[in-house]
């Protein structure tokens, strides 16, 4: 069984392909859902409906753990359901940003722990109903040497979504991530423009810095990347995207949380212990941050 803590866009992806493919779920949820039915609706725009089984507390098993939340809610989640995790227990983390599994393994330290990225993409409509807008590659592989004897979870999770592929060094793949993240999010999130407005010049400015910042701080931590090949990747991105709108845009429109401490906030720790100036990523976190606290005090 595969026990996914998060119901929203992409834990419900994973679960409905998960069902789709006769795997057992059960989703952990944060308050009790009375729903047992999961509407998902693929990339042909087929409709499916899968029932399924929701909990607020993670069962006693041995089975994987598949952490679908948030950068920003990862601890907290890990830490409810602690007394309920076996140290044999693979934990598989999903989410936008860097920096949680450093967290999670002073929680867990006897546990594998497994970081994931995932190009794939969902709208959740309404709880337990979401519609599949994107397809693209997942990434996971081990954080520590205890992940590294999971490799074969990725036989089921790459039937339940192809391209789901297991990495020696998923650490390059993370920090890829990361980079496309710091040029598109904080940038649509302030504007409140869909991704495809990055391609204006104001904002290619921008995007051209930001890489500039981003490179510089990978290369002091050992990943480098070709500058020109980050570009075409992140113009990729935006055209692939163009009518969509950014988890951290929809979270300012929403006065929620962002996971801005886990990108920006993530580069500017890395970039001050290496004595590296980036002002355009010190400005994009610093408006960011300025709208979660406005948000904050409306509330």
């Amino acid at each position: 069984m595969w026990q996914i803590i998060g119901a929203g866009a992409i834990g419900c992806l994973w679960a409905a392909n998960l069902l789709r493919i006769r795997e057992k779920v059960q989703l952990i949820t944060r308050r009790p859902c009375t729903a047992n039915l999961l509407q998902y609706q693929d990339l042909l725009k087929q409709q499916f409906t899968f029932p399924i089984t929701t909990s607020t507390s993670l069962s006693s098993t041995s089975d994987p753990v598949l952490v679908c939340v948030k950068a920003t809610q990862v601890i907290p989640a890990i830490t409810t359901h602690l007394a309920s995790i076996d140290a044999e227990q693979a934990i598989i983390l999903m989410h936008n940003g860097m920096g949680c599994a450093e967290q999670v393994a002073k929680l867990l330290p006897d546990n594998p722990i497994i970081c994931a990225t995932t190009a794939n993409a969902s709208l959740l409509h309404s709880p337990l109903n979401i519609e599949q807008t994107g397809k693209g590659v997942t990434y996971l592989g081990a954080y520590n040497n205890k992940g590294k004897l999971f490799q074969s979870l990725q036989v089921p999770l790459n039937s339940a979504l192809t391209n789901t592929c297991w990495c020696e060094d998923v650490n390059e793949k993370l920090w890829l991530k990361l980079i496309i993240n710091m040029a598109i999010n904080p940038l649509t999130a302030i504007h409140q423009i869909k991704n495809g407005q990055l391609k204006e010049s104001f904002f290619q400015t921008q995007i051209n810095s930001l890489v500039n910042e981003s490179l510089a701080v990978a290369n002091a931590e050992g990943v480098t990347f070709k500058k020109e090949e980050i570009l075409a990747i992140i113009q990729q991105v935006i055209t692939l995207t163009a009518e969509n709108l950014s988890s951290m845009n929809r979270d300012i429109f929403y006065r929620r949380h962002t996971e801005n401490e886990f990108i920006a906030g993530y580069l500017l720790k890395s970039a001050t212990f290496k004595q590296i100036h980036t002002p355009t990523i010190m400005r994009l976190y610093q408006q960011i941050k300025a709208l979660e606290q406005a948000a904050l005090a409306e509330q």
